[in-house]
C-alpha cells in the first residue's frame, strides 16, 4: 500500500478495525476518569435554565434526571460512533448508546453493558425524595462510571456484533428503567407492564449477553467482586473468572448461582429468559460476610465519593471490559481454533503430590484445570505452559487436563501407576513418660501396608533389655501396635531412666526404622 493510500485509509476510517489485545485494553482504563465521573454524577450539575448542584438522581426529581441524563448523553455523544437515543416512558429515563456491529457482518446478536443512574437514601430517617439529598456515589455512580469507560473504549473499535450501553432510570422504585426496556425489547407494547412474559415475539432483540454494573466501590478489605448469575447465564460468570485469571487482574470472584436475586437489574433481564450477570461488591452489603465488611453508606447521604475503593472500580471495568472483547472477538465467531492441550506422564511415578506440566495453545482466555482433584492450573502464557501439584492414589490413576473457554472445553487424559514411597503416617509411643508397672503402647501407621513390626529396647548403654513382636490391626493393614509392661526379656523389672526404643517395620520386603525415647518413672 502506497503512503498516499494509507493516509487516506485512516481518515475515511480513524477507528482501529480489531481492538488489541486484553492485556493492552486494560492499560486504555484510567482511574482518573472513573474519579471524574463518579465525583460529577454525585453533585448532578445541571446548567438550564440556571445552574444548581442537586446532589441527588432519584427519579421523583424531575429536575436532577433531567440533570444527570444530559450528563451521560453528553459523555456518550463524545464518540462519535455511537448512536445516542433516549428511552422516556411515564417519565422514567433510559439512555441508550449503540455501538453497530460491521457493516458487512450478518449478526443480530447484541451485546449489553448497563447501570443504574437513579438514587435514593431512604436508610436515613425522614428522607423526602423531592426535598432531601442522595448522592449515590458508590449507589450507583461507580456502576454508571465503569459502564461510561467501557463505552469509551470500545467505541474506538468495530465489532460483529452491536453493543449497547444503557444508564436505566427507575432503578430503585422497582427496576421501572429495564422494564421497560425489556418489554421493548421483546417486542411487548405495554411497556408499563409489571409482570414479563417469557414469550418473545420474532422480532425480539437477540441479546446474547448482559453485563450489569450496580454498586462495585466499597470495599476497602479486599478486590472482591459478586458475580449474580442464573442457570442461564453462567456462562457469563465462568467467562469473567477466567479472564481475571487470563489477564491476572487479581480480583476476588464470588460467584452467586441463585435464580431468585432480584436485587438490582438483571432480574428483569432473566425474567424473559435472557443471560444476565450483576457485578455487585456484595449481595447483602448491609451484613459482614467473606472478605467484606458491611457497607455502613449505601442509601444515606454519606454515600460519597471519598468512600470509594477507586482501585476496586478500576479493576471490575477492566474486566468487564476484557471480558466482553474477547466474548466478542473469539467466542462466537464460528471459525474461532480450539484451544489445544498436551500432557505427557511416565508410567509410573513415585512422587505424590506430583507436579506435572504441559504445554496449551489458545487464541483467547481458557482456565486449566485438572481432575479428579479439581486444581487450577497456574498458566505462563509467555511459554504456552501450564503447571498443577496434584494428589493421587497408590496405583493406577487417570489424570484428566480440560481447558475451559465460556462456550465449550478440549481435554486430554492419560494413566500412570502410583508406587508410592513408604511414609510414616503417625507413630505413638504412650504414655511417655510412664509410671512403673504401667503398660506402654507402641503403635504405628503408614502410608503402605505392613506385614511385620517389631521393637527392639536398649537402655542408654545400648544393652539390649527386650524385643517385641508387633500385631497387625484386623480391618487396616497398614496399623500395627504392640505393648511393653517394663520387663526384661528374663521377666524383671527394669529401673527408672530413659531408655531407646527401635522401631522397624516390614512393608513390600523392605523394612523401615525409626528410634523413640521412653521415660520410665519410679
Amino acid at each position: 500500500m502506497c503512503i498516499g493510500t494509507f493516509l487516506l485509509s485512516m481518515f475515511l476510517c480513524p477507528y482501529a478495525l480489531h481492538a488489541e489485545n486484553g492485556d493492552e485494553l486494560i492499560t486504555k482504563v484510567q482511574s482518573e476518569s472513573l474519579i471524574s465521573h463518579v465525583k460529577s454524577l454525585q453533585e448532578n450539575v445541571s446548567y438550564y435554565p440556571t445552574q444548581k448542584t442537586h446532589r441527588t438522581r432519584n427519579a421523583y426529581d424531575r429536575e436532577a434526571t433531567e440533570g444527570v441524563v444530559e450528563y451521560i448523553k453528553g459523555q456518550f455523544q463524545e464518540h462519535k460512533r455511537l448512536q445516542v437515543s433516549e428511552q422516556n416512558v411515564g417519565g422514567i429515563r433510559n439512555v441508550i448508546a449503540v455501538l453497530p456491529p460491521k457493516e458487512t457482518s450478518p449478526s443480530k446478536r447484541v451485546f449489553i453493558v448497563c447501570a443504574h443512574y437513579d438514587t435514593k437514601a431512604d436508610r436515613e430517617p425522614n428522607w423526602n425524595p423531592l426535598a432531601s439529598i442522595a448522592p449515590g456515589a458508590n449507589k450507583n455512580g461507580t456502576g454508571i462510571a465503569a459502564m461510561l469507560e467501557i463505552a469509551s473504549i470500545l467505541s474506538q473499535y468495530e465489532y460483529d456484533h452491536e453493543i449497547k450501553f444503557i444508564a436505566f432510570g427507575g432503578e430503585e422504585i422497582g427496576f421501572q428503567g429495564s422494564r421497560n426496556y425489556v418489554n421493548t425489547a421483546i417486542g411487548n407494547n405495554r411497556s408499563n407492564s409489571q409482570t414479563l412474559k417469557k414469550i418473545r415475539s420474532p422480532a425480539s432483540e437477540k441479546i446474547a449477553a448482559v453485563f450489569n454494573l450496580d454498586m462495585i466501590g466499597f470495599n476497602w478489605k479486599t478486590d472482591l467482586v459478586e458475580v449474580i448469575a442464573n442457570r442461564e447465564s453462567l456462562w457469563i460468570s465462568r467467562a469473567l473468572t477466567i479472564s481475571n485469571t487470563w489477564y491476572n487482574i487479581g480480583l476476588k470472584i464470588r460467584r452467586t448461582q441463585d435464580e431468585f436475586v432480584d436485587i438490582a437489574s438483571h432480574k428483569t433481564f432473566w425474567d424473559v429468559g435472557y443471560s444476565a450477570v450483576t457485578l455487585i461488591e456484595s449481595s447483602t452489603p448491609w451484613r459482614n460476610s467473606q472478605n467484606y465488611d458491611a457497607n455502613p453508606y449505601y442509601h444515606t447521604y454519606t454515600d460519597t465519593v471519598d468512600k470509594i475503593n477507586f482501585q476496586l472500580v478500576e479493576k471490575v471495568t477492566q474486566l468487564v471490559l476484557v471480558t466482553i472483547d474477547s466474548l466478542l472477538n473469539d467466542m462466537f465467531q464460528p471459525e474461532r481454533e480450539i484451544p489445544q492441550v498436551t500432557l505427557e506422564l511416565p508410567e509410573v511415578v513415585k512422587q505424590n503430590p506430583l507436579q506435572i506440566t504441559g504445554t496449551f495453545q489458545a487464541d483467547f482466555p481458557i482456565d486449566i484445570i485438572v481432575h479428579p482433584s479439581n486444581v487450577l492450573a497456574e498458566l505462563d502464557r509467555e511459554k504456552n505452559t501450564y503447571t498443577a501439584m496434584i494428589p493421587l492414589s497408590p496405583g493406577k490413576n487417570t489424570v484428566h487436563v480440560v481447558a475451559q473457554y465460556p462456550l465449550g472445553a478440549a481435554s486430554v487424559k492419560q494413566a500412570t501407576v502410583l508406587e508410592e514411597g513408604f511414609l510414616w503416617k503417625s507413630i505413638l509411643v504412650s504414655p511417655n513418660p510412664v509410671r512403673f508397672h504401667n503398660r506402654t503402647e507402641f503403635r504405628v501407621e503408614a502410608n503402605l501396608d505392613i506385614t511385620e513390626m517389631k521393637i527392639a529396647i536398649y537402655d542408654v548403654r545400648g544393652s539390649l533389655i527386650k524385643r517385641i513382636d508387633g500385631v497387625g490391626d484386623r480391618l487396616d493393614k497398614r496399623i500395627w501396635r504392640t505393648w511393653w509392661n517394663q520387663q526384661t526379656s528374663y521377666g524383671l523389672a527394669v529401673s527408672g531412666g530413659v531408655y531407646i526404643c527401635q522401631i522397624s517395620v516390614v512393608s513390600k520386603d523392605q523394612t523401615y526404622t525409626i528410634i523413640k525415647k521412653l521415660a520410665i518413672m519410679r
